[in-house]
């Protein structure tokens, strides 16, 4: 098994580091849960790195399932390892320090190490199921007058930490896989970051979660402005802007029989009629409730930068990526992305891997293909928006 014990990159590994702006921490965040987050950061994040920035992924999520797949570590022996092995770090031994912790050591050079992936320009902050623990102290703080130093520290803690990071290690982006929960930690995780992107299944429940969201975010950044106030802040002067929300796990009939072959390569493919009326209801309340609520609390990226930007649909559906079931469980085992895949990495052969009708490929091949061409999009408009955001700014 591959990766069973990953070496950590740290500040003596780092060559000719040179002076450059600061990250931009971009959090994946739905309280619905099984909308593909890890799947997105992963992918999302090695595209990101393939066009030459520098990553960082964090595993939030106490279930640990985004260090999982992107170390290979799959069975108890592999993870037990991981964190046995005193040259590692995670997200919660190096943030215990900060809330006193008993039963948590290492050293100072270890505590902002990161994990090497198989993309050179790709690093993990690996989860820990403990982490989730953190969240009383910071659930006392949020709720709890900000006079005290100790509890600006604890709201503020994720949000240090992930800048130092990315500063020692030179990282351009950083994606941040939160759990479905909303908690005190997510709270705080979200409004750290510079924007945020909302993964959704096309189906009833996602459309709830959205309705809800419209409450939740901008109440989370009204609560967290005690902590800005009073100068010397703990967190970004600013809130959070969300880029958009993405579709996931929906299934697909054909492309449009008339289209030509360019079309059919640079169209996005069409969701079954029970997907896409889904969609359609989603899009709706996203326009109706979640885009006002979140403008009134300057959670917005501008228009006019998405439209520059994605080409997928209009705002703020910024892009879509359809059920790759079939891909999935190879990409896992193999710690590779699906666009990544080839034919040797699945044993596909014959028809299977590819296969023509009307003059068309189908099969394995294509969806591939597929595959990078929507990674390829996303990591392309994400990029785009924030630039165009940071010139504004």
């Amino acid at each position: 098994m591959e990766n069973k014990s990953p070496k950590t990159f740290d500040k003596k590994q780092k060559q000719n580091k040179v002076p450059k702006t600061a990250a931009s921490l971009i959090s994946l965040f739905n309280h619905k849960g099984g909308v593909s987050k890890t799947t997105t950061v992963f992918h999302l994040g090695w595209k990101i790195a393939a066009l030459g920035k520098r990553v960082l992924i964090v595993d939030a999520d106490p279930q640990c399932n985004l260090t999982g797949l992107t170390l290979g570590l799959d069975d108890y022996d592999s993870l037990v390892n991981f964190y046995d092995n005193k040259q590692n770090t995670d997200i919660f031994n190096s943030l215990a320090p900060e809330f006193s912790l008993e039963g948590v050591s290492h050293s100072p050079q270890s505590a902002t190490s990161v994990t090497p992936t198989k993309n050179e320009n790709l690093f993990i902050l690996a989860g820990n199921i403990r982490f989730s623990e953190l969240d009383t102290q910071i659930a006392t703080a949020m709720t709890s007058s900000n006079t005290l130093p100790v509890l600006r520290k604890f709201v503020a803690a994720f949000n240090h930490l992930i800048r130092k990071i990315a500063a020692e290690h030179n990282i351009d982006i950083v994606l941040i896989d939160m759990s479905p929960s909303v908690s005190s930690t997510n709270q705080c995780i979200l409004m750290s970051s510079d924007y945020f992107i909302v993964p959704v299944s096309p189906d009833f429940y996602c459309y709830q979660a959205i309705d809800s969201l419209s409450n939740v975010l901008p109440k989370w950044a009204e609560q967290i402005k005690q902590f800005k106030d009073g100068g010397n802040s703990p967190l970004p002067a600013s809130n959070p802007k969300m880029l958009g929300f993405i579709t996931q796990n929906y299934r697909i009939y054909t492309s449009s029989s008339n289209s030509s072959v360019k079309n059919e390569v640079e169209q996005p493919k069409q969701m079954s009629k029970a997907y896409s009326d889904w969609l359609d209801r989603i899009k709706e309340v996203s326009n109706r409730r979640l885009v006002p609520a979140l403008k009134s609390s300057d959670m917005m990226i501008k228009k006019e930068y998405f439209s520059k930007s994605v080409t997928h649909d209009s705002p703020y559906h910024l892009g879509g990526v359809q059920n790759f079931s079939g891909l999935i469980p190879v990409s896992q085992r193999l710690s590779k992305p699906i666009f990544e895949l080839s034919k040797e990495d699945g044993n596909w052969s014959g028809a299977r891997w590819v296969w023509e009708k009307g003059g068309k490929e189908n099969g394995i091949k294509v969806n591939i293909e597929e595959a990078d061409r929507v990674y390829l999009g996303l990591a392309k408009s994400v990029l785009n928006m924030i630039k165009l955001d940071k010139i504004k700014s």
